[in-house]
């Protein structure tokens, strides 16, 4: 009988670790290795830009990576129970010292990784309001983002390679804005679709914020990452 009970005590520890690793395999820990991506921006105007954007892993600090990014900024990516969390500096030193969930920290991948599992987080607009030729205003409204993992086995071609088995996060959300009487309601919907890749993490971000409203327009924001880098 002990034997028995022993044998299901190691089965069971040995499913909930591989879990884990198998959670973790998709934003995997490298001190000292730089990513790179290709950002895409398009505005209400059509206007494009192109640029790059890097991420330098620092010393892991207990369940925390912290990242270097290469405008000086260090966020931290965090494991716990719910999921891998996205935190600031400030963020991340607060919730340290008071040993306390940091309801601002953001979720990029909900725990278990299963298709169909949900969560919300705390987002704001980054489009723009344009009035007149050269007056433009942004909107920085606070918005729920609805994000569920939809797939667990998408496959997406990066510079001709094929990356098999990505998991694939879809987001939606949506707020309006009342600037007068003139303009009346506008009404904004926020689309998002990340992808993360075992033993790479993060691929590819995707975002898409539309109004009903010429004022503001549409934009949309591609984030892509340069895996031959």
């Amino acid at each position: 009988m002990k034997s028995h009970i022993f044998k299901k005590y190691h089965f069971l520890l040995f499913l909930l670790l591989s879990s884990c690793n198998f959670e973790e395999d998709y934003f995997p820990y490298n001190e000292g290795k730089q990513i790179s991506y290709d950002v895409f921006f398009k505005d209400k105007e059509n206007n494009k830009k192109n640029f790059r954007q890097s991420f330098y892993f620092l010393p892991k600090i207990e369940n925390s990576i912290p990242v270097l990014k290469n405008d000086g900024e260090i966020i931290f990516y965090v494991f716990d129970k719910q999921g891998i969390l996205k935190k600031t500096m400030q963020d991340f030193l607060s919730s340290k010292n008071n040993k306390a969930y940091d309801e601002n920290s953001e979720i990029l991948l909900a725990f278990p990784i299963e298709e169909d599992v949900e969560w919300q987080t705390d987002d704001k607009t980054t489009i723009q309001m344009k009035l007149g030729y050269d007056r433009f205003y942004n909107t920085n409204l606070p918005f729920k983002l609805n994000n569920k993992i939809v797939s667990t086995n998408e496959t997406i071609s990066l510079n001709g390679e094929k990356i098999k088995n990505c998991i694939k996060v879809s987001g939606y959300g949506k707020t309006s804005y009342y600037p007068d009487p003139t303009l009346g309601n506008i009404n904004i919907e926020i689309f998002t679709t990340t992808w993360f890749a075992k033993g790479l993490g993060l691929l590819k971000y995707k975002r898409e914020e539309k109004s009903d409203s010429e004022t503001m327009g549409r934009i949309i924001y591609e984030k892509t990452m340069l895996i031959d880098d």
